[in-house]
């Protein structure tokens, strides 16, 4: 890894551990956030891996992995329930302190995962192919949508696929109903919008510097 890359990766890392400490020691009702942050911090990981490691065993373990904790990252969207507890108002000090808290969180994992699929695509396409780079993040933004279901109404987590997947498999089959089609519909639709401006807001800065 080049020391320009390294520098970026320790940086990223470091924000997030400050982030925790920050949360951890503030007087905050979202410390739930450290745990679900960490978990979105872990597809960029994964990603890290799947750009820097030349066996292709390895990185196919990893690529699997990506994929199965990345709807945590967009998970972080849904967090906003939590404004529930302290009010959505911006009166008092506790509240706007509280919401700056949540919303910090919630953009830092959504940023990670954008980051790292922008890591899994740069590893697997060397070429702009437009029409399958589109296509690809409308089914990840579906999965995803599946994924923040499963994790919001069945409180599900990732790791459950490998310690309990029956029981994953038959809970989804129990819950498909409209609920669930229309809530994975929007949240599809939002991801989508966001990777599709991320990742072109992405090439148009590298195309300009390049130029």
């Amino acid at each position: 890894m080049k020391k320009q890359n390294l520098i970026s990766v320790g940086a990223i890392h470091i924000i997030v551990v400050l982030f925790f400490l920050f949360v951890y020691l503030t007087p905050t009702h979202f410390t739930f956030l450290i745990w679900n942050v960490f978990l979105a911090l872990l597809p960029l990981d994964f990603a890290l891996v799947v750009a820097y490691t030349k066996r292709v065993t390895l990185g196919t373990i990893f690529s699997i992995l990506w994929l199965l904790f990345y709807p945590n990252t967009m998970y972080m969207i849904t967090d906003y329930i939590h404004l529930q507890y302290i009010g959505i108002g911006l009166t008092v000090r506790m509240q706007y302190f509280n919401y700056a808290v949540l919303s910090a969180g919630i953009f830092i994992g959504v940023v990670l995962g954008i980051l790292s699929l922008e890591l899994i695509f740069k590893h697997y396409f060397d070429k702009r192919h437009d029409v399958l780079e589109l296509f690809l993040m409308a089914v990840l933004s579906i999965l995803s949508g599946v994924g923040i279901y499963i994790g919001r109404f069945l409180r599900l987590n990732s790791w459950d696929v490998f310690t309990r997947l029956q029981h994953v498999l038959s809970l989804i089959a129990e819950s498909f109903s409209m609920h669930m089609i229309v809530f994975v519909t929007l949240f599809a639709g939002v991801q989508f919008a966001i990777l599709v401006i991320s990742h072109y807001g992405v090439r148009l800065i590298q195309n300009t510097v390049d130029k």
